[in-house]
């Protein structure tokens, strides 16, 4: 006993004891530079930048994810040209996900023709590499979630944007700045090439869309629609996509966006997951090879990760868990839905698909 206590002074003089994490060390207002746990509240202005109209936002980044992917949220009002020039990305795969308001997205490979989409919530537009695309948002309080593989595609923002602070958090500034998708000059577009962004001046959007689609034979929030083949550009409707029923610890409903399959060499999956509240058993605890990432959707998530406590995640909120660091996730209340991003083939949507079996509903049953 008294070589303990004559260890602790000791520990105390020479700084040895550790602090116990807090909640207020999980919660950032900026995505860190390294890898760690930690949550970004919505609407936090996580190295934000505005380019036109439209405000920038990067809850996971390359150095903070090890440039396993990026996380990122668009915030605009309604325009009548396109958010962005027309182009491609050789290096990256690009996931547009609708978590308010409506925009258009175009895509097209290899002459092939070209599919066009009206998303809205919950909607789903998956762009591989080597795919032309662009985009114009429609409402007047849209927000798209960017997933962006690998990580550390955020300094094409920084290069082409300006930085932004907010006292107020305010989703977007209102003003009536133009998006900025006019065709730059050479030096630009050279500029351009070095983060992965080749320009597809010619490319034309077409403008035939019936009933969100087009082609209008496509179905789109009307039937069932199939993850994309691999290498192909592909959408898929709220709760139109496939679906699994996992019931080891209470309910969760998986609906997969991109599989190992689709991912190919990029290498990760991304889900919506939907949790009932949590009344038997004690949650699961995960360590995963790779990192992961959960954006609330709906509800009120509570997630714990490594040594910190217990943080409530609601509606917007991003949790961030690297690699190798156990972590544990459960709703308190009746229907919580997150996003979900993991780095690699074990992430949670692959584990609770194969210990699922397919569903035919976005809730679970009430027994």
């Amino acid at each position: 006993m008294l070589s303990s206590a004559l260890f602790l002074l000791l520990s105390l003089g020479t700084g040895l004891v550790q602090s116990t994490p807090t909640l207020d060390d999980l919660y950032l207002e900026n995505a860190p530079s390294s890898p760690r746990p930690y949550v970004i509240p919505h609407y936090a202005n996580s190295h934000a930048v505005t380019i036109g109209s439209q405000l920038y936002r990067f809850t996971v980044t390359g150095p903070s994810s090890d440039y396993a992917f990026t996380l990122m949220s668009t915030n605009a009002p309604s325009s009548g040209s396109l958010g962005v020039l027309p182009h491609i990305h050789r290096e990256h795969y690009e996931n547009f996900f609708t978590f308010k308001g409506r925009f258009q997205l175009w895509a097209e490979k290899d002459n092939k023709e070209q599919q066009a989409r009206l998303l809205t919530q919950g909607d789903y537009g998956s762009v591989v590499r080597n795919t032309t695309h662009t985009f114009q948002i429609l409402d007047p309080d849209t927000e798209m979630v960017g997933v962006i593989v690998p990580g550390g595609f955020e300094d094409l923002f920084y290069f082409l944007g300006t930085n932004y602070t907010s006292g107020t958090d305010t989703p977007y500034v209102p003003k009536t700045t133009n998006s900025s998708s006019a065709v730059p000059d050479s030096s630009t577009m050279a500029k351009l090439r070095t983060y992965d962004v080749y320009a597809q001046t010619d490319f034309e959007p077409r403008r035939d869309i019936v009933n969100g689609t087009a082609p209008s034979t496509e179905a789109w929030h009307t039937e069932s629609n199939e993850l994309g083949e691999v290498g192909e550009p592909y959408f898929v409707a709220n709760g139109y996509g496939p679906k699994y029923l996992s019931s080891k610890y209470g309910y969760q409903v998986i609906q997969p966006l991109v599989t190992p399959k689709q991912a190919q060499d990029t290498n990760y999956t991304m889900s919506t997951i939907s949790l009932s509240r949590q009344t038997k058993n004690s949650p699961p605890s995960y360590t995963l090879k790779g990192a992961a990432a959960f954006e609330v959707l709906e509800g009120v998530l509570s997630i714990q990760i490594g040594d910190y406590p217990v943080a409530t995640l609601f509606t917007g909120d991003v949790a961030f868990v690297p690699a190798k660091t156990a972590f544990t996730y459960y709703s308190t209340v009746a229907f919580t839905k997150a996003l979900y991003v993991s780095s690699g083939t074990d992430g949670v949507d692959q584990q609770l698909i194969a210990d699922g079996k397919s569903w035919d509903f976005v809730t679970f049953p009430k027994y």
